[in-house]
């Protein structure tokens, strides 16, 4: 029988979600939850939702359509009541990244979670990424020998940020940041030791401070890696949608080269070669799905559960910290 699902949040990530749930036959989609009539409206009209499946109180919509999971795609800033409102009535979460601005409320409610008995996972669907998952496997086959140092460069223009995102305080941090400081310490199987962080905006930029950021991160093991990112990059409005990822790993025998989904493997006296991502037989969110499942009927522990991503939250509170103190931090001693 497929587990009935409330998502929360109608905006453009709550439809992707819609989508999501009805092309599973995991869930029944059984509410949407939006506070915005507008959107609402826009929602239901574009996505075929009957007027009865509509709330605009979670509370209300938990109630009355018995749901046992709950998929949270509002604004970051209100993700933590969403999950505490779900939590207390034992329904599985799982929720959008950032999971919070703030690592001790984030220690919060995985405590909660546990102390119900209750699954939470947060949806860092980046780490499933086609290249991200080819990156990973390279690197535990050894084909580049240890790695030692990585580089990672993301470009993006300001017109394309929500307007939600935009109003806040380091916004590339917690729209994009958070998703490639994940991957990384995912694709490593490595935490991090030290952070050294500056948030900033460039001198034309009209963005709120921490349009743009600077990260040096230290590995377990001693890999370096210097993470840049910007949403204050202009001229490329018509390549990739305006996104431009590039990331370098450099490897004992062999540097692999990431631009957008395309992967370089740089071999020692040998000559180039493409690697293939392999083929997309489901989602990311579709993965994210499953594991939600297992943990529901099966208890299974998920990839992307709660306290694992704790960790992924402390690179963040450290990238805050380091920004403000100008000074390094062990997000290490964050968790203790």
């Amino acid at each position: 029988m497929a587990l009935r699902v409330v998502i929360v949040g109608m905006g453009h990530r709550g439809r992707d979600w819609v989508r999501e749930v009805r092309s599973s036959t995991d869930f029944e989609l059984v509410g949407c939850v939006e506070i915005d009539q507008q959107t609402t409206k826009a929602a239901a009209n574009n996505l075929n939702i009957p007027a009865a499946n509509c709330f605009n109180d979670l509370d209300q919509a938990l109630d009355q359509a018995k749901a046992q999971a709950v998929i949270i795609a509002t604004s970051s800033p209100q993700h933590a009541q969403a999950c505490e409102s779900a939590l207390s009535r034992r329904l599985g979460v799982l929720v959008e990244k950032p999971f919070t601005l703030d690592l001790n409320e984030a220690v919060k409610i995985v405590s909660y979670a546990e102390k119900q008995q209750t699954p939470i996972l947060v949806a860092q669907n980046y780490r499933y990424m086609r290249s991200f998952r080819t990156v990973k496997k390279l690197v535990r086959e050894g084909a580049l020998g240890g790695v030692g140092m990585i580089v990672c460069q993301y470009y993006r223009p300001p017109h394309d940020m929500a307007p939600s995102l935009a109003e806040m305080q380091h916004s590339i941090l917690w729209g994009v940041g958070v998703h490639h400081l994940d991957a990384l310490r995912h694709i490593l199987g490595k935490e991090v030791t030290s952070v050294t962080a500056e948030s900033f905006t460039l001198p034309w930029g009209h963005l709120p401070d921490g349009a743009s950021l600077r990260v040096l991160l230290s590995f377990e093991g001693g890999t370096r890696a210097l993470y840049t990112a910007t949403y204050e990059s202009s001229g490329h409005e018509f390549f990739e949608r305006g996104q431009e990822f590039y990331a370098r790993f450099v490897g004992q025998s062999a540097t692999l080269h990431v631009f957008q989904r395309w992967l370089v493997l740089c071999r020692k006296g040998k000559l180039p070669r493409l690697v293939r991502r392999g083929r997309r037989d489901e989602t990311e969110e579709q993965v994210l799905l499953r594991q939600l499942k297992g943990a529901i009927l099966d208890g299974e522990t998920p990839e992307v559960s709660g306290r694992d991503n704790l960790k992924t939250m402390a690179i963040l509170e450290a990238c805050v910290r380091s920004a403000t103190e100008r000074r390094s931090i062990n997000p290490q001693e964050l968790l203790h």
